[in-house]
C-alpha cells in the first residue's frame, strides 16, 4: 500500500516564541512539493508558499531543507511562518494588538496528492491572568493592561511602552508574563483614558506609574524594569535618567539618545517639531529646536515609502543641538540593554544606541547592546511574519519604510527576544 502523505508539526499547540519541528513524509522520491501556509491575523489574511525537492525517501524537514523557490530562500524551521505576507493590505493591523491565538493552516502537495496540518501560536500561557488598569493617581489617569504569571509570586515587573503609534502591546506583555514577569503594558497616548496625541507629555505621568506599580504590584525584590520600543525606547531612557531610584533595569528597543518633537504622533496642525516632554511644568529641549541642519525634506522629497532615517541624520549633524537634547543616560546607574536594527529606516537606531553605549561606558555603567544585523525598525518577538517592511503609520498615515529584509527581520526578532530574556533573568536575580 502506498504511504499517505502527511505533515507532522511538533508541538502543534505552543506559545508563539516556541519553534516547531515541521516534517513532511509520504511523497515520491525527489518529488517537487509545494508547501503553503495560511492564517488570519487581526482580521486580515496572510499567506506564504515555498517549493521543495523531496529527498530519496520522499520526505522533507523544514528545519533542514532549503526551498528551491518561493517566499523564503534558506533552511528555516519556521520560515514558512515568518515569510507570510498580508494579502489584503488595506485591512492590516500589525503587530497584533490582541492575544487571540494565531491558527496557521499548512498544506503540502505534489500536484496529485496532498497533506494538511495546522499549528497554533498562543500568546497566553496557562493560568496567566489579565486585568485592565485604569487608576487615577494625583490627578493623572494611568492606563494600561496588566498580565500576571501563574503562581503565587511575587514576580519581577516589566513596564512596557509602545512607540509613536501609541496604544499598548498586549501580546508582548502576555509573553513576558508567560516567561515569569508580571508585565504592565503602559499606555502613553492614543488609548482609553489617555490623550489622543503625544503633544505636551509630562514625565510625572511615568513617575506616578512607577510609584503606583511598586506599591500596588509588589514586585519581587522591588525589581521594576522599564522597557519600550522606538519612542517607547526613548521614553525608557529618559524616565530612567530622571527617576533612577524607581527603575531597576532598562530594555530599550531601537531607541534614541536624544529627545524629539512629536514627529508623526502630534495633534494635526501642530507640526512635526511640536513639544513632547515636560518636567515640573517646563519643556525639555529636543533635537529639532534651533537646529541648523535639520531637514525633513531629506526623508519626504522622494516617492513613498519614506525612509525617515535621512531626516534624523540631517538633524543629528548639528552637534550643539544634539548635545542640548541628549538624554543624560549617565544619570541612571542601573543596567541597560539596547536592542538596535542596523538597517533601521525610521531613525539610525544602531548609531543612536552606540552613542548611549559609549556615554555610559565612559562612566563605568553596565550597558549591553544587541544589534539585529540587517534588520529594520520593527523588532518583535519570534515567529511573527517579518515581511511587513513598509506600511502606513498608524497616526500620520504616511507610508514609511522600516528597513530590513524578511530573513534579517526574522533573525532579529528571535535573537533579540532571547537576549532580552537572558538580560532580565540576570538582572532580576533569576
Amino acid at each position: 500500500m502506498t504511504e499517505q502523505p502527511r505533515i507532522t508539526v511538533s508541538p502543534e499547540f505552543a506559545l508563539i516564541d516556541v519553534a516547531r519541528e515541521i516534517r513532511i513524509d509520504g511523497f515520491a522520491p525527489y518529488a517537487f512539493i509545494t508547501v503553503t501556509a495560511r492564517m488570519r491575523m487581526c482580521g486580515a489574511p496572510w499567506q506564504s508558499q515555498a517549493v521543495f525537492m523531496a529527498g530519496h525517501d520522499g520526505g522533507l524537514d523544514l528545519g533542514r531543507d532549503c526551498p528551491v523557490s518561493g517566499s523564503y530562500a534558506e533552511p528555516s524551521a519556521m520560515g514558512i511562518v515568518w515569510s507570510m505576507v498580508c494579502t489584503e493590505m488595506e485591512r492590516v493591523v500589525f503587530p497584533p494588538d490582541r492575544t487571540e491565538p494565531l491558527v496557521i493552516e499548512l498544506q503540502a502537495t505534489d500536484g496529485q496528492r496532498s497533506a494538511s496540518a495546522r499549528l497554533v501560536q498562543d500568546f497566553l500561557a496557562d493560568d496567566v491572568t489579565h486585568r485592565a488598569v485604569r487608576e487615577t493617581v494625583d490627578g493623572m489617569t494611568l492606563s494600561g493592561e496588566l498580565y500576571t504569571p501563574a503562581g503565587p509570586g511575587p514576580h519581577p515587573l516589566v513596564i512596557y511602552m509602545n512607540g509613536s503609534s501609541g496604544g499598548v502591546n498586549a501580546p508582548r506583555a502576555a509573553l513576558f508574563a508567560a516567561r515569569g514577569y508580571q508585565c504592565l503594558a503602559l499606555a502613553i497616548f492614543n488609548y482609553d483614558g489617555r490623550p489622543k496625541y503625544l503633544n505636551d507629555m509630562p514625565l510625572e505621568y511615568f513617575e506616578r506609574a512607577l510609584r503606583w506599580a511598586r506599591a500596588e504590584l509588589q514586585p519581587r525584590d522591588g525589581f521594576v524594569a522599564l522597557s519600550g520600543i522606538s519612542r517607547g525606547g526613548e521614553t525608557s531612557l529618559l524616565v530612567a535618567s530622571h527617576y533612577p531610584e524607581l527603575v531597576s533595569a532598562v530594555v530599550a528597543y531601537v531607541p534614541s539618545p536624544v529627545t524629539h518633537g512629536v514627529v508623526s504622533a502630534g495633534e494635526p496642525g501642530t507640526g512635526r517639531n511640536a513639544q513632547v516632554w515636560h518636567k515640573d511644568g517646563a519643556p525639555l529641549p529636543h533635537l529639532w529646536q534651533d537646529n541648523a541642519s535639520a531637514d525633513w525634506e531629506a526623508a519626504y522629497a522622494s516617492d513613498p515609502p519614506y525612509r525617515q532615517t535621512h531626516a534624523f541624520l540631517s538633524a543629528s549633524r548639528d552637534a550643539v543641538a544634539f548635545e542640548r537634547a541628549r538624554i543624560p543616560v549617565e544619570n541612571y546607574p542601573g543596567p541597560v540593554m539596547l536592542v538596535s536594527a542596523s538597517d533601521d529606516g525610521f531613525w539610525p537606531s544602531t548609531a543612536y544606541s552606540e552613542i548611549v553605549m559609549r556615554q555610559r561606558q565612559a562612566h563605568g555603567l553596565p550597558t549591553f547592546h544587541h544589534v539585529c544585523m540587517g534588520a529594520g525598525h520593527h523588532v518583535h518577538y519570534p515567529y511573527l511574519p517579518a515581511t511587513l517592511i513598509s506600511k502606513p503609520h498608524a497616526m500620520s498615515g504616511l507610508l514609511l519604510d522600516a528597513g530590513g529584509t524578511p530573513a534579517a527581520n526574522a533573525a532579529g526578532n528571535e535573537g533579540s527576544y532571547l537576549a532580552v530574556l537572558d538580560f532580565l533573568g540576570r538582572t532580576s536575580g533569576g
